[in-house]
């Protein structure tokens, strides 16, 4: 269960507010869309099953530990290679994080958290930040999680949701909306097979910051757990670290960088972009269990999709069989591939004669493969 059995005290506002002043500011707090909302309702945007007490303590310890001290931080949160900061909205001028979400009153963050990270890792490992991926959380949670017996009101673990994507797949958003508790009654597309992205890679790197560090430096996001505390709610911006109130439960995140001059990670929300800072937070190492609960990787991302109306940028080939390449917009360079050469030809020919005239194509991709176009 997202509840930690025997409920903490509502978030107090003054009290928050006394405690920053009193450790000198750490972050800033103020009132939100979390801190508006009644303590049963707070706790339906987590999600993440709590481990047992002793657990608890002993995640938070490791946590700690690894980021005291100079030597420690050396070694554990700054990783061989990694550059001293990273944030996936600005790498190397570029934005790779799609818009932040809501999961409202369902304990489906699991499902924000992964597929957040699934979107921008397949954007950052392509080179695409224009690639516009909306992912379907609601396929995700409603049926995945459903079949691994997860609730809006149990919530789910991020390792159980990558193997979905994993041996099965998600849909894309247009094939299965998602709404709090589906109360919208959508229902999946029978043809989300068509319309599929799935992670051929994942593991864990849990309780390992410096790894974490260079994972994000090269791919572009993780998901990670940690213990969300009462003072978390009404968090505004800054550097957030624990400073009063009782445990309210576990939460989900896609982290999407670093800061080692400020001691803490990036991470995107799914509480709207009306919590925190339009939706994101800061978090220092070693707080709330943030490396040592549970931290996934995502390895790489295959798409298949049709590309929808798009416009051809380039053409390419050579005197090989089947080396025929097109540049769609937005897409970068796709291989035409298909068992039959005259086939291949067929489309290199229409997707030169869009070029040339104009017009839109739209071309069935199969994880940077083309294996279908029609030209409007």
């Amino acid at each position: 269960m997202a509840d930690p059995g025997t409920p903490a005290p509502p978030v107090q506002l003054d009290r928050v507010r006394t405690e920053l002043a009193a450790q000198g500011h750490p972050w800033v707090m103020g009132e939100n869309s979390m801190t508006i909302l009644e303590e049963d309702q707070r706790r339906h945007r987590l999600g993440v099953p709590l481990p047992p007490e002793n657990d608890r303590q002993q995640l938070e310890s490791q946590a700690k530990s690894l980021a005291a001290g100079e030597a420690a931080r050396a070694t554990a949160v700054s990783g061989a290679g990694a550059p001293a900061q990273f944030d996936s909205r600005s790498a190397g001028g570029a934005n790779y994080v799609t818009p932040v979400k809501d999961q409202g009153d369902c304990g489906s963050c699991v499902s924000f958290g992964t597929v957040a990270a699934v979107e921008t890792v397949a954007a950052f490992t392509r080179g695409q930040p224009g690639l516009e991926l909306d992912l379907s959380e609601a396929h995700l949670f409603y049926t995945h999680g459903a079949n691994d017996n997860a609730t809006c009101d149990t919530g789910w673990m991020p390792d159980r949701a990558l193997k979905a994507c994993h041996d099965v797949g998600i849909t894309y958003e247009d094939y299965f909306p998602y709404s709090p508790r589906n109360r919208s009654g959508a229902k999946l597309n029978a043809d989300w097979p068509n319309r599929l992205a799935t992670t051929p890679s994942y593991g864990a790197l849990t309780g390992n910051p410096a790894a974490m560090k260079e994972q994000l430096a090269a791919r572009g996001a993780l998901i990670a757990c940690f213990l969300v505390y009462q003072d978390f709610f009404s968090y505004k911006t800054g550097v957030y670290r624990h400073v009063t109130g009782g445990l309210a439960g576990g939460h989900c995140v896609t982290l999407v960088g670093y800061d080692d001059a400020q001691g803490c990670w990036i991470a995107k929300n799914s509480w709207s972009t009306s919590w925190g800072d339009a939706g994101f937070f800061r978090i220092a190492y070693g707080e709330c269990g943030i490396e040592t609960w549970q931290v996934e990787q995502v390895g790489s991302v295959n798409l298949r999709s049709w590309t929808g109306s798009t416009s051809v940028l380039g053409v390419w080939s050579n005197d090989q069989d089947r080396n025929t390449w097109a540049y769609l917009k937005d897409l970068g360079w796709l291989h035409l591939a298909s068992d039959d050469e005259v086939v291949n030809k067929a489309m290199l020919t229409e997707l030169v004669a869009a070029k040339q005239g104009g017009r839109p194509v739209n071309a069935f991709n199969n994880n940077g493969t083309i294996i279908e176009t029609y030209v409007f």
